[in-house]
């Protein structure tokens, strides 16, 4: 598709590539922790139930299994699920409530792109998307091609086994509707028919 739109006189492909560049894949670090200068959690969930944060146009919303968020100095984020034997800045197994976990959505349709923890050690967490569980076994865990979710639907990351956790990071990637590359592509044809007449 490309191919045809380099092919173009200068100002025509000006326009496709501004066309082009307003619905591009564009990929979002959702940080937790208020260490760092990004971190979401400290101002947009710390001691809250549910909360959501922008980044890039994309908007994560998310609400804790029970108890409220907890973000840490240390830049991890986990929930105070009280009461004291709770590890309040960890995903844990709470005895009371529970093993803790978080629902969460974004605004647009997303690919999962990669999760650090912190605090991990001998310990599982878990993400579900669509009743497809992955099990996340390591603290930088990159996901397989084609972990979706699509926009205002809901998944669930949380504790599976060990001692506990802080989520330190998420990233994934916009991905455009159908309808988007379906433009692009209508932008292209229109592209080759002008190239076409302006040749003749």
């Amino acid at each position: 598709m490309l191919n045809c739109i380099m092919k173009l006189h200068t100002p025509l492909f000006a326009l496709i590539l501004i066309a082009a560049s307003n619905i591009s894949l564009s990929a979002q670090t959702f940080t937790f922790g208020n260490n760092t200068s990004a971190g979401q959690a400290q101002a947009n969930f710390d001691d809250l139930e549910s909360g959501s944060t922008t980044s890039g146009g994309l908007t994560l919303t998310a609400t804790a299994s029970s108890g409220t968020f907890n973000s840490t100095p240390a830049g991890g984020f986990g929930i105070n699920a009280m009461p004291s034997d709770d590890i309040t800045n960890q995903f844990d197994n709470q005895s009371t409530d529970g093993a803790e976990f978080m629902t969460f959505s974004f605004n647009q349709n997303v690919d999962f792109v990669s999760i650090e923890l912190t605090e991990f050690g001998a310990d599982e967490a878990f993400l579900t998307i669509a009743g497809i569980t992955t099990i996340i076994g390591s603290n930088s865990f990159i996901f397989a091609p084609g972990t979706t979710l699509a926009a205002n639907t809901d998944a669930t990351f949380g504790f599976q086994s060990g001692n506990g956790f802080e989520l330190a990071s998420l990233a994934v990637m916009t991905v455009p509707e159908p309808r988007t590359y379906a433009l692009l592509s209508g932008y292209c044809a229109l592209a080759v028919v002008m190239l076409r007449r302006n040749s003749q």
